[in-house]
């Protein structure tokens, strides 16, 4: 089956805007691959290459080197833009138009048939929760309805691929849960998503797979289970006795505290767990949870830069 999106060694360099003589590599050899119906999560700080990433998929700019293949055409190809609905970081309509309007325009350029944009549009509208504003015009509308306009006009021709540079920005809790209903909802259609967020907890909550990039580098890509390392998991035991033992709980683990009535013992890894759980279990305590721990996606994209910036120093 061919990939919506597929990227082999690609590498990106810009003349530096104010030294004629230096370049500047945007992204350094990336490679990575996307499935029919799966949702990626971009993370990277300002700067890592996501955008420019983005711009090379969607064809507005030409990689230095390296391959990119858009259902397995070059990016920019006519058919393939058909297919692709595309939601930028900053949006920007004619402030003039309504909401109603801008869809029709849009809808238009899509190819979309005079008999059914009307209904489209208003299907859409509703989806992005702007129908009641639809006759509004642009410019009375705040930052996070234009946001939810961008939505709207980069789904109204039912793309099979979705690509979107921070889709949540400037939108309040209730909106961002309703981009991110929209999201789910275009994978159980069977599109695939791309996106990029600052917002980590909300990649967390919606990718299938994560692409972290750091420097224009890729560090990571995978589900969160694949990119946990080991070493960062954290294993406890928590467990109780009667109270005439604590004096013996505590000679015989080191490091072991008292959390809500209850002894809580950290572990240094899978074996330090399992040796530890079988004492405990030996010695007739009553273990209440003893289980590993995983990293938030915010811990290991931090840790990523972490280490990036002290392997540069």
């Amino acid at each position: 089956m061919v990939k919506p999106i597929e990227l082999k060694n690609v590498r990106k360099v810009f003349n530096h805007p104010m030294k004629v003589w230096s370049k500047i590599e945007s992204v350094k050899d990336l490679s990575f691959s996307m499935e029919q119906g799966e949702i990626i999560g971009f993370v990277g700080h300002n700067g890592a290459g996501k955008t420019t990433t983005i711009k090379m998929i969607m064809g507005f700019i030409k990689p230095t080197a390296g391959e990119i293949s858009v259902f397995g055409k070059k990016p920019g190809d006519r058919e393939v833009k058909s297919k692709i609905g595309f939601l930028p970081e900053r949006p920007y309509f004619y402030s003039e138009l309504t909401a109603m309007e801008v869809l029709k325009y849009f809808g238009r350029l899509s190819g979309i048939s005079s008999s059914v944009l009307t209904g489209k549009a208003e299907n859409v509208l509703k989806k992005v929760g702007l129908f009641e504003d639809r006759n509004r015009k642009l410019a009375s509308y705040s930052k996070g309805m234009l946001q939810r306009i961008g939505l709207a006009q980069a789904i109204i021709h039912d793309p099979e691929l979705v690509i979107m540079d921070e889709p949540m920005s400037g939108l309040d809790p209730i909106g961002r849960k309703e981009v991110k209903d929209i999201i789910r909802g275009l994978k159980r259609d069977g599109r695939s998503v791309i996106f990029s967020s600052h917002i980590l907890s909300d990649i967390e909550n919606l990718s299938d797979r994560v692409l972290i990039i750091e420097h224009g580098k890729l560090k990571s890509f995978g589900s969160l289970h694949e990119i946990i390392r080991p070493e960062d998991v954290r294993y406890s035991i928590e467990f109780s006795c009667d109270k005439s033992m604590k004096d013996a709980v505590f000679a015989l683990f080191d490091g072991v505290r008292i959390v809500s009535d209850r002894f809580v013992l950290d572990c240094a890894d899978i074996s330090d767990f399992n040796s530890k759980l079988a004492e405990v279990v030996g010695k007739g305590y009553t273990v209440l949870n003893a289980a590993g721990s995983y990293p938030s996606l915010e811990e290991i994209v931090f840790k990523e830069i972490r280490e990036e910036e002290n392997g540069q120093r």
